[in-house]
This record gives structure tokens, C-alpha cells and sequence, in this order.
């Protein structure tokens, strides 16, 4: 593929990325991805199928070619793919294509995750499937549990998978990092419209802490106008993004004003709107 030209090549990058992360791909993916006629998709796919190993098969019953889990051609950066399957960032050969000015934006230190765990995951969301996965946490170890993933979410430092929790009876949060083994199950009925922690809402009411010597210079920084800040955000992400800014939320503003300069000022609210009490734990 190397003697390709540059722009075939990222299409048929394009290609098997959608089919090994969401497991299936059409000419229409092509065509409006890169405005290229349905010849020329079809071309591209079927250069693809020539090329590489067992990828891709036509099924003709969803007329689109899915996944068969050969091996893949091109290499991918686990983040920049979640960031692109979350719509945050566009998929490219190389990572770096856009312009970018000179910068430092993170370091993290969390394990890689193995690209196929990532690819096995994603495909499930996508195809509503089900997994058994092998997952260790702090509290319980390593254990095996059958999941069913729905979305990803990222906190501002990591990944998590949203998931129905068979045995649990409950939708719950799984850190991408501490998955060892996943293996699709078969297929799943359970989707995001049951989760009510995802599908409802709730203000939090964010003020400049207490204790703040100069307030002002928080109220510039987030840009509060009128009383408070007022953000409204999905009751399950709502501990994630309290730890990710900084946030005081302990009862009597107890926490450094330097370190924590906003304070949430209606947890108890909160509480009362059905945020889980984890969500404050440290």
C-alpha cells in the first residue's frame, strides 16, 4: 500500500478503521467521508479486500462488508480513536496531519490498553452486544463479568465504558485501563434508554470558593455571571467532572481555596435530585 498516493491510502485507512472499531463498512461511508463517486468507493474496497487478509466480507443481507477479525493493515493510537469515535477529533494516518502550534497538553502514565480489547469493546457498542470480560478492580480483584457496553466517556484524565451490569441488575462505569480480557458474547437488548442515571440531567450551582481572597479573579477565569456558574450535566458524570476541575464540595468549604477555587454550593440538592453519594466521596 505504500506505493499508493497519499489520498487513496487515507481512505482505505478510513476503511478499516470503521470496520475493525464499529465492525462494519459501506461504499456510503467512503463516498461521504471523502466526496468520491460509488466507483471509486467501490474500487477502494475492493483493492482493500485484494490486499489484506480475511478483514472484511461482504454480507449480503445488511449489504454492507463486516468485520471478520483478520489481521488489520494499518497501526492506530488507542486515544486518538476513542477521541474520534466520541466525535472530538478527526481519524487520520497521522495523528499529527492538522496544524498545531508548539504545546504541551498531557502526560499520561496509565497502562496502554491493548488496541484489540479497545476494537472488541467499541465493535460491541456499536452492534449492541454483549462481553465477558476479565476485570480487576480495587475492591473485588480480578473477576469475570458479563457486560454489556453502551458509551465511553472520557474525565478529563481517562477512559471509562459505560455498562449494564448482568449480574448487578445496574448500569455501571468500568475504567478502560483495567480491562485484561474481552470477548464478545452474543447479541444484547439493552440500550442507553433505560439507563436513567445517562438520560436525565442536573444544574450544578458552582460559585468562587469562600475563602478566595480576590473572588473576582475566579469570576473572569470561568466567566460567571449573576450569582453562580451554572452547569448542567448527566447525573452519573456529575463525580467525574467535580474531581476533573477541582471542585470543593465538602460541607463547610473546608478545602484549599488555592488548590479547589470553586465551590459547589447545592450538593445537598443534588442529592436530592438522585446523584449517588459516591459521586462526593474522595
Amino acid at each position: 500500500m505504500n506505493s499508493l498516493k497519499e489520498a487513496q491510502r487515507e481512505r482505505l485507512f478510513y476503511l478499516e478503521f470503521l470496520a475493525l472499531f464499529t465492525g462494519q463498512v459501506s461504499r456510503k461511508d467512503l463516498v461521504i467521508r471523502f466526496g468520491i463517486s460509488e466507483a471509486a468507493a467501490t474500487k477502494d474496497i475492493s483493492y482493500y479486500v485484494e490486499v489484506t487478509t480475511d478483514v472484511i466480507n461482504y454480507d449480503l443481507r445488511k449489504k454492507c462488508y463486516q468485520f471478520t477479525g483478520g489481521k488489520t493493515y494499518f497501526n492506530y493510537d488507542v486515544d486518538q480513536v476513542l477521541f474520534s469515535l466520541a466525535g472530538e477529533r478527526a481519524i487520520a494516518i497521522d495523528p499529527e496531519h492538522a496544524k498545531r502550534l508548539l504545546s504541551w497538553v498531557d502526560t499520561s502514565i496509565k497502562r496502554k490498553v491493548p488496541l484489540e480489547i479497545v476494537a472488541t469493546i467499541t465493535r460491541c457498542i456499536f452492534q449492541n452486544r454483549k462481553l465477558k470480560a476479565e476485570y480487576v478492580s480495587v475492591s473485588s480483584g480480578s473477576k469475570m463479568r458479563e457486560l454489556s457496553p453502551v458509551s465511553i466517556v472520557h474525565d478529563g484524565l481517562r477512559w471509562h465504558i459505560r455498562c449494564y451490569d448482568h449480574k448487578n441488575n445496574e448500569y455501571r462505569d468500568y475504567n478502560l485501563s483495567r480491562f485484561k480480557k474481552v470477548e464478545d458474547s452474543g447479541s444484547s437488548d439493552i440500550t442507553l434508554n433505560d439507563d436513567d442515571e445517562w438520560n436525565n440531567e442536573v444544574n450544578l450551582k458552582l460559585i468562587p470558593h469562600p475563602k478566595l481572597e480576590h473572588p473576582e479573579t475566579v469570576i473572569m477565569d470561568y466567566d460567571i455571571t449573576g450569582d453562580a456558574k451554572y452547569v448542567n450535566i448527566k447525573i452519573c458524570l456529575v463525580g467525574y467532572f467535580l474531581r476533573h476541575w477541582h471542585i470543593d464540595y465538602s460541607e463547610d468549604a473546608k478545602g484549599n481555596p488555592r488548590a479547589q477555587q470553586l465551590f459547589l454550593d447545592n450538593k445537598n440538592e443534588l442529592i436530592e435530585q438522585g446523584v449517588d453519594r459516591w459521586a462526593f466521596e474522595l
